[in-house]
């Protein structure tokens, strides 16, 4: 079953958690998609700490669509996000991040349009979850 991350704009979150995923767990496929794209790249906040720690390239942001869901697990960013899938797509499996690691409920906040260490706690955020996955 493929795993796709899921924020607003599939810019800075969603990508940063879908090259961690994909380089720490080579054998499983991760992509990412957004709610509202509008830039068809990545953030360079983003790419900045992709590159730094040498982990494979995301895909180019993607408007999440009902295709995407089917046989998918989602994983979202925040509540909103999950509550907005499970209106439009009612069939989808969709779960936080937080909950899908270690069944809590915690949103990851959007850094867009913040500091260098906004993304950074991001991107810490982002690697705790995914590195208990398979746990």
């Amino acid at each position: 079953m493929r795993k796709i991350f899921v924020c607003t704009g599939n810019t800075c979150r969603s990508p940063l958690a879908e090259s961690y995923a994909n380089t720490k767990y080579q054998n499983e496929n991760f992509e990412s998609r957004g709610l509202m794209v509008t830039s068809g790249a990545t953030s360079c906040e983003s790419i900045e700490i992709i590159k730094r720690e040498s982990l494979l390239h995301p895909s180019a942001p993607e408007q999440l669509t009902e295709a995407d869901t089917a046989d998918s697990l989602i994983l979202t960013m925040t509540a909103p996000h999950k509550q907005r899938i499970k209106a439009q797509y009612p069939s989808a499996n969709v779960m936080l991040v937080s909950e899908f690691a270690d069944g809590s409920k915690v949103s990851v906040p959007d850094p867009a349009g913040g500091s260098k260490a906004q993304y950074e706690d991001v991107f810490n955020q982002l690697k705790h979850y995914i590195d208990q996955f398979d746990s």
